[in-house]
C-alpha cells in the first residue's frame, strides 16, 4: 500500500514541484553547513523539510488532484471502521496510510524549536489535515471525511511521541555520560 501511494504521488505531482522542493532542500543543506552551531542548522533544516513535506501533501491531495463531480464526503466520525467490519479492507489500508503520512509532520515540527510545544505541533497537524479536507470538499478534489482528520492527527501525535522518546533517551545518556 505504501509503495502504491508513493508511485501515485510521483505520477500525480508535476516534476517541477519536485525540482522546486529539491532546490529548497539544497538551500537547507547550505544553511546547515553555513551555520556554526549544528543544532541551529538542524532546526532550520527540519523547518524547511516540514514546509516542503506539507506542500507536497497539499500538491498530492488538493492542488494537482483532478476535479470530479462524483466525489463525496462523510462527516460521521469513525464511519470507516463500520465499513471495515463489513469487509471493506481497502479502508483499513487507507486509514493506516493516513496515519503514516502525517508522522513526519510531528517528527519534523517537534525538532524546529523548543518554544513550539507538543500541543502546538498537534494543533498544526490538525489544522493542515482539516484544511485539506475542507479544500477537497469545496473544490471537489477528493473524498472529504472526518476520519482522515482523526487519522492524520494521530499520525502527527505519533511523530511527536517518537521525538519525545528520542529526546528523553538523549537526555538520559547525557546525564550518565557527564557524571
Amino acid at each position: 500500500m505504501f509503495v502504491k501511494y508513493i508511485i501515485d504521488l510521483y505520477q500525480d505531482v508535476p516534476i517541477s514541484v519536485y525540482e522546486g522542493l529539491l532546490s529548497v532542500l539544497c538551500l537547507g543543506a547550505v544553511v546547515l553547513i553555513a551555520t556554526k552551531g549544528f543544532t541551529k542548522g538542524m532546526k532550520v533544516t527540519a523547518g524547511l523539510f516540514a514546509i516542503e513535506y506539507v506542500l507536497l501533501i497539499y500538491c498530492a491531495t488538493v492542488i494537482f488532484r483532478e476535479y470530479s463531480e462524483n466525489v463525496g464526503h462523510n462527516f460521521t466520525p469513525f464511519w470507516s471502521y463500520e465499513e471495515i467490519g463489513n469487509g471493506r479492507n481497502d479502508l483499513l489500508a487507507e486509514n493506516i496510510m493516513n496515519v503514516v503520512v502525517f508522522v513526519p509532520i510531528g517528527l519534523l515540527l517537534s525538532c524546529v524549536s523548543q518554544r513550539l510545544k507538543w500541543w502546538m505541533v498537534l494543533l498544526i497537524g490538525f489544522g493542515v489535515s482539516l484544511s485539506i479536507e475542507v479544500l477537497q470538499y469545496y473544490f471537489h478534489k477528493g473524498f472529504s471525511e472526518v476520519d482522515d482528520v482523526i487519522h492524520n492527527t494521530l499520525g502527527c501525535a505519533i511523530g511527536i511521541l517518537i521525538i519525545a522518546i528520542i529526546k528523553g533517551i538523549w537526555l538520559l545518556q547525557k546525564r550518565y555520560l557527564t557524571s
